[in-house]
């Protein structure tokens, strides 16, 4: 799973300020998986797809550039 374009700007990086499921959770295509700071505003980020969250390879508290994978999702 990629970081998503949420900002108006390009080039900005957006920063996780939290997850919402750990790693090892069953999770659902549209259920929240974190929170995202934008320039304007604090957004959820939903999961792409059924199955199972591997690996978070982004922290709370990190920045990154849009597109950039945060995570690793096993679909089932």
């Amino acid at each position: 799973m990629k970081m998503p374009d949420l900002a108006t700007n390009e080039g900005v990086e957006l920063g996780i300020t939290r997850w919402l499921v750990t790693e090892g959770d069953a999770v659902k295509r549209g259920q929240a998986l974190l929170e995202v700071e934008t320039d304007k505003a604090v957004q959820e980020v939903e999961c792409i797809a059924n199955g199972t969250l591997k690996t978070i390879h982004v922290q709370s508290g990190q920045k990154v550039a849009v597109g950039t994978i945060i995570a690793t999702i096993k679909v089932s």
